[in-house]
């Protein structure tokens, strides 16, 4: 969308550990990549005849998976009340997620607008930037715990 989407992004080592062992279960399967997008090639996330799988279709995947696993919760709960079932899951919302963990992880919140490639810093903070009712709590007593230490120092 902007020049600031170009970008190179930092990759957990578990997210690399996942994604090369999809490839070898593609290379299993035999499934190779036959998309080219900008120059780009060998995509990881493809479907059966190597095409880039549609953000759509894996929208729906996710939809499923919610949907199965709440329903094994439910089938276990047995008729009993507040059973914990998953919300509605789509690429957009693990980004979002993905996006306040960082927050609540106190990542620096340029290294996160560089990351999610915005060129505004309001778009970072305005709309992903959930902040969790938890990350309050711990911020202001973090805060709290700041201002006694100074009122400590002033009364010596």
């Amino acid at each position: 969308k902007s020049r600031a989407g170009n970008r190179t992004i930092q990759m957990l080592d578990s997210v690399r550990e996942a994604l090369l062992k999809e490839k070898e279960y593609q290379d299993l399967l035999d499934v190779k990549s036959t998309s080219i997008i900008d120059g780009y090639h060998d995509f990881v996330f493809v479907n059966r005849f190597g095409n880039v799988q549609h953000q759509g279709t894996l929208n729906k995947a996710l939809k499923r998976i919610v949907r199965d696993c709440n329903q094994e919760q439910l089938d276990k709960a047995n008729g009993k009340k507040n059973v914990l079932l998953l919300p509605r899951i789509s690429c957009h919302i693990l980004r979002h997620t993905f996006t306040t963990r960082l927050c609540e992880a106190n990542v620096n919140i340029k290294v996160i607008q560089d990351a999610l490639g915005h060129s505004d810093i309001s778009t970072t903070l305005g709309i992903y930037a959930d902040v969790t009712k938890d990350l309050k709590r711990q911020e202001f007593e973090a805060f709290e715990d700041f201002l006694r230490k100074q009122n400590n120092k002033e009364a010596v």
